[in-house]
């Protein structure tokens, strides 16, 4: 496999508050917005990725760990949203902060992702497919058939139906894919997503072929050409 990573503040954020852990040695790569003030947001994205990673790293080496994959991704999660809950309670200018997450893995050519808030998951090959589904109420609208995208006001794609560290119902999402020699997965904050369109980066993706260190950096290189509005968070790992 091949990999390669980036984050950056991008062009209106004073601050980064995504965070990235690429553990290349166990095929294992997390994702994380956080959301906050006081730069509460970093320390809720920094703590999902370390805890969420801690906990998948020791149940994996754990001989005696009878939890499938899937179970310890999820139960992953949960403990990242304990941590991230508990540390809000120390300290005044981290109430209400939270994070999106993203995990994926990668075990004999079989990819297991487990999600919860709206930073994505995509599968690229001759079509860009994205993977995970974004937990935002713009999401749940359209799927409900209460409004059409065109109906959504701008701001619900961005208000999240569930993030670690501040829901009370946590629901983590679990996705299976069959990989093959040649495909590319990718993770995203939605700082690349709300500059570039899927098309865009199936491009971008498609125009440096093997070479993924370039890839990542043009993909944030292009989202702050759009804009930049938001932290930029990549990582792209090709099978």
């Amino acid at each position: 496999m091949k990999v390669a990573y980036k984050t950056d503040v991008g062009k209106k954020r004073e601050g980064n508050e995504d965070s990235l852990k690429v553990d290349e040695g166990n095929n294992l790569f997390l994702l994380a917005d956080g959301m906050g003030g006081h730069q509460a947001g970093e320390v809720a994205s920094e703590m999902a990725a370390k805890e969420a990673h801690a906990y998948i790293v020791q149940a994996l080496n754990e001989e005696e760990n009878k939890d499938s994959l899937s179970k310890t991704l999820s139960k992953a999660m949960f403990k990242a949203h304990d941590a991230i809950v508990e540390k809000a309670k120390t300290d005044l200018n981290l109430m209400g902060m939270g994070t999106t997450l993203v995990v994926l893995v990668i075990r004999e050519e079989k990819a297991t992702i487990c999600h919860v808030g709206d930073s994505r998951a995509y599968l690229l090959k001759d079509a860009s497919e994205q993977i995970t589904k974004d937990h935002t109420v713009g999401y749940y609208l359209v799927k409900q058939g209460i409004m059409t995208e065109e109906q959504v006001p701008p701001q619900k794609w961005h208000t999240l139906t569930q993030a670690l560290g501040a829901s009370t119902d946590l629901l983590p999402e679990l996705h299976h894919v069959d990989l093959k020699e040649g495909d590319t997965l990718l993770l995203c904050s939605d700082g690349l997503t709300d500059m570039l369109a899927d098309e865009e980066i199936l491009k971008i993706v498609r125009k440096h072929n093997d070479k993924v260190d370039k890839t990542v950096n043009a993909l944030v290189k292009a989202a702050n050409k759009k804009g930049g509005r938001d932290n930029i968070s990549v990582v792209l790992v090709r099978v």
